[in-house]
């Protein structure tokens, strides 16, 4: 693995971090827009942190069918690389999760 196989994680990293950031502000403003109960922003993110890893590698079971192929034909340099971007997919994600819950000073 080189510097191309780290740069390339980072887009799943961020695109998991900011669907998790945005959902969880937008989705509190917008219940408190529709006049229903206040909702924590960090209790929005934490629930929607799966849905974020899932957009940024471009679906679940695509992703998993490439790890199965990847190690029954025993390429596991390419195994890693897809292991590396789930992994760091839920990275981005769980880092939004926080973000908003310092945010908000929001407690789970």
């Amino acid at each position: 693995m080189g510097w191309a196989d780290f740069k390339a994680a980072f887009v799943p990293f961020f695109l998991a971090m900011g669907v998790t950031l945005g959902g969880g502000l937008l989705g509190s403003f917008g219940q408190w827009l529709a006049g229903q109960p206040e909702i924590n922003p960090a209790l929005i993110a934490y629930r929607i942190r799966i849905w974020a890893v899932a957009m940024a590698i471009g679906g679940t079971l695509t992703v998993f069918e490439q790890l199965e192929q990847h190690l029954t034909s025993r390429a596991l340099g390419d195994a890693g690389k897809t292991a590396l971007l789930v992994g760091v997919a839920y990275l981005g994600a769980e880092i939004g999760f926080w973000v908003v819950a310092w945010w908000s000073q929001g407690r789970i």
